[in-house]
């Protein structure tokens, strides 16, 4: 597992079974109940009408009969102690009902009012006082400034706004830092025949995360599939913990974390810096651990349902049969920007389509288009769906199809139904059904799947193919993580006593001493020992000024290259020493360092830099001044093993550049690997002390691996 370094991190971890205690009351209270109250109304019809057995009291200062019962005038009057609390009143009684509530020995509570931690200091006081005096009694508050939480195989629907009710029960778990997000998403679930198995909103997070919502799902028996709406990470360990957990349990976590466009809190002094934002470093663990990042709420919905129902699929290779050729096109080009492949029918199937009874003008491909001859023949799209699942050349099929909206189009699908059905449950690899278009499933469609036992239908190939093709992912994903390991531990290095007032050649001469391949320097400070070291390294040579206030050399007129005798190398260090002085008067320079000059090679960027909540974070890109032309580059959270280095350095876009692009000399990925490997156990191994360090040109060409450029830069510098 990651270690991260946040000094944010929970100061205590919620169980997941005393979570549980509140999410599954036999005996519920609201208090602040009242007819007039729309609050009061949604949370009291709810209950009822999502079925809840156990009892249910209701609190009234007045102690008037509400929404058709009585009502208690006070907590303290209650018959017995229930086992959730519905607070419904605003901010300035919760203190009150939260010591009535400690004395008569509700453990349990949602609060639902605003104004607390959202709103300010004076309202941020308030909620820090409610929670110290809530865990001083062993008590246990979800929210405040939320909507709280539907369990539908418990029946308990303790959720106080409008929503569909009776609730549609399945396997996928919500977590959602937004109450209001849950009012659209719920109905939206139900409308593409997603069942939900808990929905817990958490608004402020004062006791309970959406992370501990998280675990708790891993362990519940009734969730497949993890979906979570996130604003922020409160806990990047937790969340990496959860996220490791879930994938030993088999179970996918699918979030849309909101906020890409938030810029950079922190930007180092040297290139890492723009290769390393906070969204990136997100996307970076969520891909490194497994977890589905979506772009909206509609994906996370298609995504999580087509996971729940068909689990990983094995395999990026895909075969599609439809009735028409505009969604071959569609398909074709959704499939392309979603990473899934379309191979070509295997002969056999080509054959056996038209032994099938598929005219002899139609074309077979992949995706494949049955014709306007499937009004004379509606079988020949179950036959021609049959044939692809015979091909050996394809892990999955998709079909165009859904459940029928009403029962004239379920008439009108008769001939082809049982054996639809057959395939889409029976058949040796997945079969997955998808609309055309975003088509809505209505009442008599789920009534309908539920009676006959037809799986999940994606409701377009819009949405449905991108989450076929994250289900192929996490399938991988998980595999690879499963084979790797934990990555191997970096031995402790003690920085050194002098190591605040580094040059780049000091620094060099320390990556070199443990093990880093590094470029040979020598500092100078006068033109003739600069020829000195020069005809004692070799010419050519390289000349660039030592100083540890100068990032970006190239910038001052700090370097000089291909430097071939002695009159060239005296010119180049007035020159070097002139320039500095005129463009960074105020820096610090210990000399001018002289170094062999390389031949050309690829030049690449690796750095670490110290992000303030997620630890170290690894980059590698394409190094020089491409790295923030292009910026192609590659992020992970550190420790990483070398085998996901090398799925790293595999998914830059100039990979090409290192495989032996137009006859140039093929470097081994793995030998590289091992090399940026080296350095980032470096990294490591300093722990908290280190801040930064860039190695920028690492030079290769061929098997040859070089560090040429080196800055480390200490924490509190």
């Amino acid at each position: 597992m990651t270690a991260l370094t946040s000094e944010t991190d929970s100061p205590r971890t919620l169980d997941p079974a005393r979570l549980r205690e509140l999410l599954e009351p036999e005996s519920i209270v609201i208090i602040g109940a009242n007819t007039r109250s729309a609050w009061s109304h949604f949370t009291y019809s709810n209950l009822v009408s999502g079925g809840f057995e156990g009892k249910l009291y209701l609190v009234n200062r007045r102690g008037e009969d509400c929404h058709g019962q009585a009502s208690f005038a006070t907590i303290a009057d209650l018959p017995e102690t229930p086992d959730l609390a519905i607070v419904l009143t605003g901010t300035d009684s919760l203190a009150t009902i939260l010591e009535e509530a400690r004395i008569k020995g509700i453990r349990n509570l949602i609060m639902l009012a605003a104004g607390l931690g959202e709103a300010g200091a004076e309202g941020a006081a308030l909620q820090a006082s409610l929670v110290e005096r809530a865990r001083a009694a062993d008590q246990l508050i979800l929210g405040p400034n939320n909507l709280g939480f539907l369990n539908t195989h418990s029946q308990v629907a303790a959720f106080s706004h409008m929503t569909q009710m009776p609730m549609i029960s399945g396997g996928v778990g919500i977590a959602t830092q937004s109450g209001a997000l849950a009012i659209y998403l719920l109905p939206y679930m139900a409308s593409r025949g997603v069942g939900c198995s808990t929905a817990v909103t958490v608004g402020n997070e004062a006791m309970i995360s959406a992370i501990d919502v998280m675990s708790l799902l891993v362990d519940d028996e009734n969730t497949k599939v993890i979906a979570a709406y996130l604003e922020q990470i409160s806990d990047p360990a937790q969340f990496l913990d959860v996220a490791a957990r879930a994938r030993a349990a088999g179970k996918p976590i699918v979030i849309f974390k909101a906020g890409r466009s938030e810029a950079s809190a922190r930007v180092a002094a040297a290139h890492t810096g723009s290769l390393v934002g906070d969204d990136t470093v997100i996307d970076a663990a969520c891909r490194q651990h497994g977890v589905i990042r979506v772009e909206g709420i509609e994906d996370l919905v298609a995504t999580a349902g087509l996971i729940e129902a068909y689990g990983a699929l094995p395999g990026r290779r895909m075969g599609v049969v439809t009735g028409s050729g505009a969604m071959c096109a569609l398909v074709a080009d959704k499939a392309d920007a979603a990473g899934l492949d379309l191979p070509a029918p295997h002969p056999d199937t080509v054959q056996g389509l038209h032994d099938a009874g598929l005219p002899a003008f139609s074309t077979v491909n992949n995706p494949m288009d049955t014709t306007g001859y499937v009004s004379v023949d509606p079988t020949i799209l179950t036959k021609a769906a049959q044939c692809f699942i015979d091909d050996p050349n394809y892990d999955f099929v998709v079909v165009n199809g859904s459940w029928p909206a009403n029962q004239a189009v379920a008439d009108m699908s008769r001939a082809t139904q049982d054996e639809m059905l057959r395939q889409l449950t029976s058949s040796p690899k997945p079969v997955i059904a998808m609309s055309f278009l975003p088509t809505e499933v209505t009442e008599f469609g789920r009534a309908f799947a539920a009676e006959h036992g037809f799986p999940h239908a994606s409701d377009s190939f819009d949405r449905g193919i991108t989450a076929a093709a994250r289900s192929a992912w996490w399938g991988q994903r998980a595999a690879e993580l499963a084979a790797d390991g934990e990555p191997p531990a970096a031995a402790p290095i003690t920085k050194p006593a002098d190591a605040d007032s580094w040059t780049e050649v000091q620094s060099g001469e320390f990556l070199r001493s443990l093990g880093v391949p590094y470029v040979p320097a020598v500092v100078v400070s006068s033109a003739e020992e600069a020829v000195a070291a020069a005809e004692d390294l070799g010419y050519p040579v390289v000349l660039k000024i030592a100083s540890e206030d100068i990032a970006h050399k190239t910038e001052v007129g700090g370097v000089r290259l291909m430097l071939s005798d002695a009159d060239a190398v005296a010119e180049a260090y007035r020159f070097i020493r002139a320039s500095v002085a005129e463009l960074a008067p105020a820096a610090r320079v210990q000399g001018v360092a002289v170094s062999p000059m390389r031949p050309a090679g690829t030049e690449m960027l690796v750095g670490v830099v110290r992000d303030p909540r997620w630890g170290l974070v690894l980059a590698v890109g394409f190094g020089g001044v491409m790295v923030e032309l292009l910026k192609d580059s590659a992020v992970r959270l550190l420790p990483v093993g070398p085998a996901e280095i090398r799925r790293m350095l595999e998914s830059l876009k100039g990979i090409d550049l290192l495989t032996g692009f137009r006859g140039g000399e093929a470097t081994d990925l793995d030998e590289l690997a091992e090399a940026i490997f080296k350095i980032s156990q470096v990294a490591v191994g300093l722990g908290d002390e280190l801040e930064e360090l860039e190695i920028n040109p690492l030079r290769v060409s061929g098997n040859q691996i070089e560090a040429l450029d080196a800055l480390i830069r200490w924490k509190d510098q």
